[in-house]
């Protein structure tokens, strides 16, 4: 199955955003690299069905994304830069109430949370309130609540930024291990950010797709 973006356009009272953009991605990691300003924010938001673009098409498996509806958010985990969440709810209390939003039932919800906390190693916090927690702990919590539905297709908007060189490494192995069998997109400004992890490397300047590759 594959994600197909076909001559995508967004403009904002004239200006190009994003600017006759095609690309297919299909499983694997794709870094998305780009100055700030560069339109992969725009790009990422229209691949999630929060932005409609002004033109040109997005499709999964020859349907468009759009159409789908519901029936393509579920096969979505979206991590945006700046995530919501109530501060005053402990991990995995934030875990579950995201589930119930994403239509998992509790048993289920539960047991993907255990194993979630697990992975990113937020066992031992699961209990603390999210306001209590370091950065690099809550973009780990925020991969979590990404993960619940386990995706077919994960977006990650500047996953380590604001992150220290040590929690950046390990976000890195994080989402080696979380590609397997899906598409990961993945934006960062930070070329070692990507290096290592992505399969293919997609930049972009001024809302275009201006080269890609290894």
């Amino acid at each position: 199955m594959a994600l197909i973006l076909d001559g995508l356009t967004k403009t904002f009272s004239s200006f190009p955003a994003v600017n006759n953009l095609s690309y297919t991605m299909d499983t694997g990691v794709y870094g998305l690299l780009g100055v700030n300003g560069a339109g992969k924010t725009t790009l990422m938001r229209m691949l999630c069905t929060l932005l409609t673009p002004t033109s040109g098409t997005i499709t999964w498996d020859g349907q468009d994304i759009f159409s789908l509806g519901s029936a393509y958010r579920n096969l979505l985990g979206y991590l945006p830069q700046d995530f919501g969440y109530y501060p005053d709810f402990s991990v995995q209390d934030y875990l579950l109430y995201i589930a119930s939003i994403k239509g998992l039932r509790p048993a289920t919800a539960r047991q993907r949370m255990q194993n979630l906390l697990e992975q990113v190693g937020l066992t031992q916090v699961r209990r603390q309130k999210m306001k209590k927690l370091s950065g690099g702990m809550k973009r780990r919590a925020g991969i979590a609540q990404a993960m619940l539905n386990d995706p077919k297709i994960l977006i990650l908007d500047e996953p380590t930024a604001g992150l220290d060189p040590k929690e950046r490494i390990r976000f890195r192995n994080l989402i080696s291990e979380l590609a397997e069998n899906r598409l990961v997109l993945l934006s960062t400004h930070i070329v070692s950010d990507v290096e290592y992890i992505a399969d293919q490397i997609l930049l972009m300047k001024d809302g275009s797709l201006v080269h890609h590759g290894t």
